[in-house]
């Protein structure tokens, strides 16, 4: 494993597009790191960067402190594994993972010593002599990051490899790299767009959008506090509105009047301007009942559309003085056109950026 210093990284194509602004990032050894956005952000680009397949405009990478900017990807400790695999169809498994080490002039002791140990790393001894068609897509998965490990590489890129599975084996693959790499303590990039996945398997996320960075941060500080309406919006489901600050409610309490009414959000940073994007998340609004609810914090609602996900119900309900429309989590189905009254508590709200 390796450390990784990505420092005042852009990339503009010969088109003029700028793909990557300004990015610096410093990953520890053994970190499993996510670069997180939306299709066109500059997440991959960034990583194919970081392999050396793509050159830089300017800024540079260190690895353990070693600038590898200029060097080409063969000799630059890092192995990627990519989208679609990359498996060589007509070698077998054990073939594919002593692609690298042979290429590398390993010996015949010690690729016999690396194939032994990552095909039980991924628990594939038993396929060693099939072709990748006759596997699963789970198990191609398996064969592309046992190749990978067998480079003995300080860093492992992941270029979205579970896209190509379907939702149930996506999730038992991204359990199963993630103890490998709890295991085995190699650093980690791991490109995705995909929310859940970033959240259930980071130790960091990097949330990118428009080739810049958003926030960085663990994964329930990207939740729980978003830095922008972007970040909000794209990790999970979030209610957005502007309030204006009103005043002090306590220490680290602020009331706010939004479209809503007036409510308090506890919140430990002074606000940054007398108005204010703030959000709350769909599962923090409580449905409360009319007879001694208390009124601070609570709002009067319409439900006026639901949709079953098993676990919890996603209900959509109209409120506020613009009849604006709000997303809420229940275990309970409610009647359509119902009328119902919701709490969010203080601490569930957070703030964003200034609002203009």
């Amino acid at each position: 494993m390796a450390s990784l210093s990505i420092q005042g990284v852009s990339k503009t194509f010969p088109n003029g597009h700028q793909v990557l602004d300004d990015i610096s990032i410093n990953v520890a050894s053994g970190e499993f790191l996510t670069l997180l956005g939306p299709s066109g952000c500059g997440k991959t680009t960034l990583l194919k960067a970081i392999a050396g397949f793509h050159p830089l405009t300017s800024g540079r990478f260190l690895i353990d402190g070693e600038d590898v900017t200029a060097l080409p990807p063969e000799r630059r400790n890092t192995a990627m594994c990519f989208q679609s695999y990359a498996l060589f169809p007509h070698m077998s498994v054990a073939e594919n993972i002593l692609f690298g080490p042979r290429q590398n002039g390993a010996g015949k002791a010690e690729c016999a010593a690396r194939l032994e140990a990552a095909l039980q790393q991924v628990d594939l001894k038993a396929h060693a002599d099939k072709l990748p068609s006759a596997l699963s897509g789970g198990q191609q998965q398996r064969v592309a990051l046992a190749r990978a490990m067998a480079m003995r590489p300080g860093v492992i890129l992941f270029d979205e490899p579970l896209s190509n599975l379907d939702a149930k084996l996506r999730e038992q693959v991204r359990f199963e790299i993630r103890a490998l790499q709890a295991e085995h303590g190699f650093t980690a990039i791991y490109v995705t767009h995909d929310q859940a996945e970033a959240l259930a398997m980071s130790d960091r996320i990097v949330v990118l959008n428009g080739g810049r960075i958003e926030q960085v941060g663990a994964p329930d500080e990207i939740y729980d506090r978003p830095a922008s309406r972007f970040v909000a919006d794209f990790i999970g489901a979030a209610n957005i509105l502007k309030a204006d600050i009103v005043g002090l409610a306590g220490e680290t309490t602020w009331r706010v009047r939004a479209d809503l009414g007036e409510f308090d959000i506890r919140w430990d940073v002074d606000p940054k301007g007398p108005s204010h994007f703030v959000c709350w998340r769909p599962e923090a609004a409580e449905i409360v009942s009319d007879v001694g609810a208390p009124q601070a914090n609570t709002f009067q609602a319409v439900v006026t559309a639901q949709a079953f996900q098993g676990n919890v119900t996603d209900v959509i309900v109209r409120s506020g003085a613009s009849d604006a429309t709000y997303r809420i989590q229940t275990r309970r189905p409610l009647a359509i056109g119902a009328s119902v009254t919701l709490r969010v508590a203080p601490a569930s709200f957070c703030f964003l950026e200034a609002a203009t």
